[in-house]
């Protein structure tokens, strides 16, 4: 996902979260069929069926889409801690990072996250720009509590033939609410499977990595 913009008076900021981490899963499994008439006492199979998981594949740029980034390569890394499960996150401690985010990335791996850090607390908005995958948000305060939660569908890419600030029009905007000083983007699913809720503190050493933001 790209951050946008905080909704104060600062320069124009764009990152796909993403990184999104996509972020859509509907799991659905078949009703067994119906045992067949027999003499004998019916025998009970257990039902095997795995849930499908798999994540939607990635938008494919055609030579009619547009891109306005590259893939980020050789982010700060570190092993994070949080909702009870170890991330191995990267860290967008600057401007640009933040502003190219999760964009053009094809795949969002399980146990990964990104997590953009700023240098104070605003009122921040993320959009898919330049998304090729879904992916949840969990925008979080100065404090490690969580203001905003989102789960991100990718949008079409802009065409060719289209302006980019009518493109622009057309995204989606994910808040987050109240000001907020953190974004985790982790992958599509993961909203859904650890419920995190609007207030819940989030245990990481904030304070820490808005030392290290720029």
């Amino acid at each position: 996902m790209q951050a946008i913009t905080r909704l104060i008076p600062r320069t124009l900021l764009c990152a796909c979260i993403c990184a999104g981490l996509g972020h859509g899963h509907a799991h659905a499994a078949a009703d067994d069929p119906p045992a067949a008439p027999t003499t004998n006492p019916p025998t009970t199979t257990p039902d095997t069926t795995t849930p499908d998981k798999t994540t939607p594949a990635a938008t494919v740029p055609t030579a009619d889409d547009v891109l306005h980034c590259e893939p980020q390569r050789d982010l700060p890394r570190q092993k994070l801690r949080f909702f009870g499960e170890e991330w191995e996150c990267e860290l967008c401690l600057d401007e640009t990072s933040r502003s190219t985010g999760m964009g053009a990335r094809s795949e969002f791996p399980p146990a990964t996250a990104m997590v953009f850090v700023y240098t104070d607390a605003s009122l921040l908005s993320f959009w898919m720009k330049d998304c090729l995958i879904d992916m949840d948000m969990v925008f979080v305060d100065k404090d490690g509590r969580i203001t905003a939660v989102h789960e991100a569908k990718r949008e079409p890419l802009r065409r060719k033939s289209q302006s980019q600030a009518a493109y622009e029009r057309t995204l989606k905007r994910y808040g987050s609410n109240r000001r907020a000083q953190f974004v985790i983007e982790l992958p599509a699913g993961s909203v859904k499977r650890i419920e995190p809720k609007l207030g819940d503190k989030v245990d990481i050493d904030w304070n820490a990595l808005a030392a290290r933001a720029k």
